[in-house]
């Protein structure tokens, strides 16, 4: 009988099997094939984490013009938050907010010049940063002045400030000085594209703030409704410019709480899944709406540093064409080396490591920056975990484990106006009663008055005096020491003696509350209570 032998097609499961047992390390091969495998999923990966240098610069830029506006704004009442002769001196500041005791290098003195010193100081250094000299040293100064000034006067901080702390820190790992500045024009070189771990940090971490700020949204009624933003605007204290105007088109305003909605909800598609022209026409609508924001809502520097951790999105094309419609002798304008005088030079360490070559140390002189590049890939990693495991987890509710919990960590909150805008909003009175008997307002030195303001958002100098009489309201109703309010008292006390040029006697910090106005107009009685009653 004749056998009959049968071909075997290569690629087959029998044919792959052959294979295995002729190649005794097709295991070991596996991995490579895989990888190979994911080729066009690592190029789409790598195309979605890809930032342009030049976004980067921009980002730096922004960040600098951040915190510089934001010192000249707090410099308008530095002696009064910031010195032991205003409302909230040293001795209030050590006996509240422990979490912070010993890490501002502003509590050092309560003396004015002190704090005028170190406000120049951190001024000086923002410039530096708008120009990208000595980037990430003086990037990593102005964090270390930032965090200090905030937390010499935690009481008028909102959650801006934090997402501004988190945002150039997280920002600092990356290359901000790669265009656009000093560094670039002292090394002759510049790259056009980065990417890699920290690059992945600095995109993920506007898109926690949306994915988290919406699931905490919908653990409300209103958002999901569409009726949010439209009680949003009736708060009063909150509510200036554009947003005064806005509840006569109540559509408008139901279309817009969907909009926004959607943006926060759909940033991981809207921002991380898109690239090129269809991520900027993205992020072309996240700005739109931090511009509204802007324009409506006191929430303090929110929508500025949302708008500068959006800035590392926008890719090569939009920057390509930026520059062909730009004027010609914009784009084609170079600044010279020898413009910098005596920094001319290249970097020091760029010097130490042209001499380590020179001399033979090339093994020695290729170490420490590749050592650098993989400290920085570490850091990159922690940094995607940390924002991940604690953005998850004050989403969710869930404490993270006791071995890494930590109040200086626990950083990625983000819920304003979550779950809910509030169904009220108040103002506060304040009452100086003279020796002679008479009753007057204590800081402006006018006639006494009750009655509802015609816009409660204008009776506070800036955000900043409202978060910080909140504070002072929270620490005579809800505080047992009661510390800020009567420092509080003391300093009013002051004041109102100055303004009066007279005795006084007590001062009366009185808080109304009024239900959120239907249509422009309330029927309900604002509730008032007295947070601080203070002898002088």
């Amino acid at each position: 009988m004749r056998r009959q032998s049968v071909a075997v097609a290569a690629g087959t499961p029998t044919a792959m099997a052959t294979d295995q047992r002729r190649n005794p390390d097709w295991l070991a091969e596996m991995p490579q094939r895989l990888w190979t495998h994911l080729e066009p999923v690592r190029r789409g990966v790598r195309a979605r984490l890809e930032v342009d240098t030049r976004a980067l610069a921009a980002m730096r830029i922004a960040l600098g013009t951040i915190i510089l506006a934001d010192l000249l704004h707090r410099a308008g009442s530095l002696e009064t938050y910031y010195t032991d002769a205003g409302a909230y001196p040293l001795a209030a500041y050590e006996a509240t907010y422990s979490r912070f005791t010993g890490l501002s290098i502003h509590a050092w003195s309560g003396e004015l010049w002190f704090q005028q010193l170190l406000f120049v100081v951190a001024g000086a250094f923002a410039v530096a940063l708008i120009l990208g000299y000595r980037t990430r040293i003086v990037g990593a100064i102005s964090f270390v002045l930032l965090f200090s000034l905030h937390a010499r006067n935690p009481a008028m901080l909102n959650g801006a400030d934090r997402l501004l702390r988190v945002v150039l820190f997280v920002a600092l790992l990356t290359p901000l000085g790669e265009r656009w500045s000093v560094d670039a024009l002292r090394r002759g070189t510049a790259r056009t594209t980065v990417v890699g771990t920290v690059t992945a940090a600095v995109l993920l971490q506007p898109v926690v703030v949306f994915t988290q700020n919406a699931v905490l949204k919908h653990q409300g009624e209103t958002w999901y409704s569409g009726e949010a933003l439209g009680i949003a605007l009736t708060d009063d204290e909150m509510t200036i410019l554009l947003g005064n105007h806005l509840a006569e088109y109540p559509m408008l305003l139901e279309a817009l709480t969907w909009g926004w909605v959607i943006l926060l909800s759909g940033s991981v598609v809207f921002l991380l899944g898109t690239r090129g022209w269809l991520r900027a026409l993205a992020v072309g609508a996240y700005l739109g709406a931090f511009a509204g924001m802007a324009l409506s809502m006191s929430v303090g520097l929110f929508p500025f540093v949302l708008a500068a951790s959006l800035l590392p999105f926008i890719q090569r094309p939009f920057w390509d064409a930026l520059e062909r419609v730009a004027p010609n002798r914009l784009t084609q304008w170079r600044p010279k080396r020898s413009w910098l005088g005596p920094l001319e030079r290249p970097p020091l360490e760029h010097r130490v490591l042209a001499s380590l070559r020179e001399r033979g140390y090339e093994s020695l002189a290729s170490f420490v920056p590749t050592y650098g590049r993989s400290l920085l890939t570490v850091a990159g990693v922690l940094v995607v975990a940390w924002m991940l495991l604690f953005g998850a987890a004050h989403a969710s509710e869930y404490d993270v484990p006791d071995a890494m919990d930590s109040p200086h960590l626990d950083e990625q909150r983000w819920g304003l106006y979550a779950p809910d805008p509030s169904d009220s909003y108040g103002w506060f009175v304040f009452e100086a009663e003279l020796t002679n008997g008479a009753s007057v307002d204590a800081f402006d030195g006018g006639e006494l008055t009750f009655d509802r303001p015609p816009d409660a958002a204008q009776e506070y100098e800036s955000f900043r005096e409202r978060k910080f009489l909140e504070s002072v309201r929270d620490s005579g109703t809800g505080d047992e020491t009661g510390i800020i309010a009567r420092s509080y008292g003391e300093w009013a006390c002051e004041q109102a003696a100055e303004t009066h040029d007279a005795a006084v006697e007590e001062i009366t910090v009185h808080r109304f509350v009024q239900q959120q106005p239907i249509d422009g107009e309330s029927e309900a009685e604002p509730n008032s209570y007295v947070p601080l009653e203070w002898s002088c």
